[in-house]
C-alpha cells in the first residue's frame, strides 16, 4: 500500500493532468461560442486552468518530483486533444463541466492527505465556482445539467 506522501503527489500528478486537459477543453469551447461575454469567461477559465497548473508544478517541485518529464508526458497528450474532432459548444461546455468535476473530487482526496492543503483549498473554491457559472451557461442555452 502506498504512504500518503507518495498517494499526495500521485494525486497531485492527476491533478496536474486533468488541469491541462481542462485548459483546453475551455480554449475549445471559447473558440465555437458566439457570445463575446461568454467567449471572454471561457477564455479567463482556460487561462484559471493554467495558472492552477503552474501552482500545482511548483508544489510538485517542493516535493521534489521531476515535473519536466511528466509535462512532457502531458503535452504528448495536448497533441491528440488539439486533434480531435470538433464538437458542438453545448457539448464542449458539459466536458469543461466535466472535467472540472473530476478536479474537483481529486482535489477533496489531495486535501485530506494534507495537512497543509490551504492552496489546494483555494484551487478548490474558483473551480466550484466554475461549475456552477459554466451550468448557467449551459442553462441559458436551454440545456439542464444533471448532478
Amino acid at each position: 500500500m502506498l504512504n500518503n506522501a507518495t498517494q499526495y503527489i500521485a494525486i497531485l500528478e492527476k491533478i496536474l493532468t486533468l488541469l491541462k486537459n481542462a485548459k483546453l477543453e475551455y480554449l475549445k469551447a471559447s473558440d465555437v461560442i458566439n457570445r463575446v461575454e461568454d467567449k471572454r469567461y471561457l477564455n479567463l477559465q482556460s487561462t484559471l486552468r493554467n495558472r492552477l497548473f503552474q501552482d500545482v508544478t511548483q508544489l510538485l517541485r517542493s516535493k521534489n518530483v521531476d515535473v519536466e518529464s511528466l509535462i512532457i508526458r502531458l503535452l504528448n497528450y495536448e497533441q491528440i486533444v488539439i486533434s480531435s474532432i470538433k464538437k458542438t459548444k453545448h457539448s464542449l461546455l458539459y466536458k469543461c463541466i466535466e472535467n472540472d468535476k473530476n478536479l474537483l473530487d481529486l482535489y477533496d482526496q489531495a486535501i485530506g492527505l494534507e495537512s497543509n492543503a490551504s492552496l489546494l483549498k483555494a484551487h478548490k473554491e474558483k473551480i466550484s465556482m466554475a461549475v456552477k457559472e459554466s451550468a448557467h451557461l449551459l442553462e441559458d442555452a436551454g440545456f439542464i445539467l444533471e448532478s
